[in-house]
């Protein structure tokens, strides 16, 4: 098999670090191929930088995390987009296989480096400090529009054009003067109470927590500990913000991780059950049947029919 698993690399707190590879026009463009993804999906992650993306092909459901406001899950088709703001808390999963999203992100002072300070004083401290953490781009709005079809001309454009820099700083602006107008519709800045943001903040501790030790047998109180909280602030806050409790997470985390070893590793599901943190193997199939329909054996049988069949795909 020759299919890429593509993590999304956080750091110990969910932070996303994005890499520039050129300091003068810090500007990265990725393309998110969700078959890649484990389980087609990015778990819970944030980062400094703004985020643009397109949906390219197939359709995705993107949900922001909130302490302050529950916003339900968008359903992204292809020609729609979002954008992230800085510091917002992500998910996303693909509902069609062969999902992609064409996005780029620029750090926070990418208009501060350009002409003059004013801009980033003007037309994006306002963004930092509005409590939205992000959009849904759709294209029946005309500024959405706009922003969408730019991000196809930077997906076009060729780093060797020779006017490619200036085209590049064209279509940004181009994109961030349209930005504007969709975030003055919505009330705010909100005054967010500093208990919500600290809840925030102890979740991704926990979270972060699980993702480093679900193969350990870890309990309720290990992950409150992580985030220096008693058991009924830690259920709280995955109540608050994710919906979900913490072993819910927990255990929907370690079956992820089961499935991506049934598809890429040769491991027995006896040692795959363990090596996840289950500590029984009939208790850990029948959690994954209930989680994913069919058994980790016919999981295995079948993903893997399905990589062969759709390598040529990926290439």
């Amino acid at each position: 098999m020759n299919k890429k698993i593509t993590p999304v690399i956080v750091d110990q707190n969910l932070l996303e670090q994005i890499p520039y590879q050129n300091d003068s026009l810090p500007v990265s463009e990725y393309h998110d191929y969700f078959d890649n993804f484990i389980n087609g999906e990015f778990n819970y992650h944030w980062h400094d930088d703004f985020e643009f993306g397109i949906v390219l092909k197939g359709s995705l459901e993107y949900t922001f995390h909130q302490a302050h406001q529950k916003r339900p899950p968008q359903i992204l088709n292809e020609g729609e987009g979002v954008f992230v703001n800085t510091q917002a808390l992500h998910t996303a999963r693909q509902l069609k296989s062969g999902t992609i999203m064409y996005g780029i992100t620029l750090p926070v002072n990418f208009f501060g480096l350009q002409l003059s300070g004013i801009l980033h004083q003007k037309y994006v401290l306002p963004v930092i400090h509005h409590a939205v953490p992000g959009l849904f781009l759709m294209p029946d709005r005309t500024e959405d529009r706009v922003i969408l079809n730019t991000l196809r001309d930077l997906y076009a454009l060729s780093p060797d054009s020779a006017d490619y820099e200036l085209l590049c700083l064209e279509y940004l602006c181009r994109i961030w003067r349209n930005l504007l107008p969709g975030l003055s519709q919505i009330p705010g800045p909100v005054k967010i109470h500093k208990s919500e943001l600290v809840r925030e903040e102890r979740l991704r501790l926990m979270i972060a927590y699980i993702h480093t030790h679900y193969s350990q047998d870890i309990t309720i109180q290990d992950i409150a500990d992580s985030a220096c909280i008693g058991k009924s602030e830690c259920f709280r806050c995955f109540r608050v913000i994710a919906g979900k409790t913490p072993m819910d997470y927990l255990v929907e985390y370690r079956l992820s991780k089961a499935s991506q070893l049934l598809e890429y590793t040769d491991g027995s599901v006896f040692d795959i059950c363990f090596s996840c943190g289950f500590n029984s193997p009939s208790y850990f199939s029948k959690l994954f049947k209930d989680h994913f329909g069919i058994s980790p054996s016919q999981f295995r049988k079948y993903s893997r029919r399905t990589v062969k069949e759709g390598e040529s795909l990926l290439l």
